[in-house]
């Protein structure tokens, strides 16, 4: 009974509020995945539960609503309370608990008390429960909230009017990197915008390497990863493939002239275009901003140097055209 009793008590309130915090918070930023032992699991959930767990055993002693609702037990006291928690304490410690709950006679009143005090032990236990799930499930959103708002609250300090920023972004900045971004999936952080405000338009460019010696510059549409948080692949979008053959073809057939390798960006006609980790041999990530962003960044530095003299100028296109500047890598 003790074995049962324990075990319960592991999954109830230890590993399913881990899990559970790390549902709720999916659904705002990916976690970091990765093998954990068992201590190291527990060591989570027991991490993640404190909070919950004590506001949740605050209210259901002291909070009105909370110690009533749900599964409500009229005309309580703190002696009835007591009194149930202590047969069922003597239930589980007997060493023939059965005796305790089977009836001996058509009417044993013993049994009946304590079968009573089992079932009203069972329903604080849900409504504790019940509580503490919900207070887990708060505490998820809370730390889903405030990673999606990293890119936002990160700046420190305001370097155009040297204003510093409220005391509640202040610490903010001080707990991101000590609480929040160690859990997030590092896939997360670097192939997405996530590390930049909402408001500035960035795309995560990439240029892949792969093991045979083709290169490969895309927008990353989506990746994927193992149970365990191992990249393996990348989705992307408006893909051009480096011509190298051609490109050395022509610094030979011109020795001693500069060749631009711009001209060797083929575009591949296909919408999406997936590889594989198996494949890559080196991964380079640009963060690109459109022409409004960028001319803003611009703006933004060279009042700081006060130089109102130049004007910004960039030039526009779309997705499509932005593989006309390209890393030359080879040359």
């Amino acid at each position: 009974m003790i074995a049962l009793v324990t075990t319960y008590f592991l999954i109830f309130y230890i590993l399913v509020p881990g899990v559970w915090f790390r549902f709720i918070t999916s659904w705002f930023v990916p976690l970091r995945l990765f093998e954990r032992t068992r201590t190291q699991e527990a060591t989570f959930a027991v991490a993640v539960a404190l909070l919950p767990f004590a506001i949740a055993l605050f209210g259901v002693w002291y909070l009105p609503v909370m110690r009533q609702y749900p599964f409500p037990i009229h005309g309580e006291t703190f002696s009835d309370r007591r009194q149930d928690y202590h047969r069922v304490a003597s239930i589980l410690t007997s060493a023939d608990s059965a005796k305790l709950l089977v009836a001996t006679s058509p009417s044993s009143p013993a049994n009946e008390a304590n079968w009573h005090s089992l079932n009203l032990v069972l329903r604080r236990q849900a409504r504790f429960l019940t509580w503490y799930f919900f207070m887990t499930a708060c505490e998820a959103v809370v730390f889903g909230y405030l990673a999606t708002k990293y890119g936002d609250w990160k700046i420190i300090e305001d370097t155009v009017s040297k204003r510093r920023p409220l005391l509640l972004i202040r610490f903010y900045n001080w707990i991101a990197p000590r609480l929040i971004l160690p859990n997030i999936s590092e896939w997360y952080i670097l192939l997405t915008d996530f590390s930049w405000p909402r408001k500035e338009e960035i795309f995560v460019r990439v240029d892949i390497l792969q093991t045979d010696g083709n290169l490969y510059q895309g927008r990353v549409a989506d990746y994927f990863i193992d149970p365990i948080g191992k990249l393996t692949g990348i989705l992307l979008e408006h893909v051009s493939r480096f011509d190298r053959q051609s490109y050395f073809d022509a610094k030979n057939a011109h020795p001693g002239k500069p060749v631009s390798s711009n001209d060797f960006w083929k575009n591949i006609p296909s919408r999406h275009f997936y590889i594989s980790q198996s494949s890559i041999a080196n991964l380079n990530v640009r963060f690109v901003a459109k022409d409004e962003t960028l001319i803003s960044l611009a703006e933004k530095i060279l009042d700081e140097k006060n130089a109102n003299i130049y004007d910004v100028a960039v030039m526009s296109g779309s997705d499509d055209d932005m593989n006309l500047k390209q890393p030359d890598i080879y040359s």
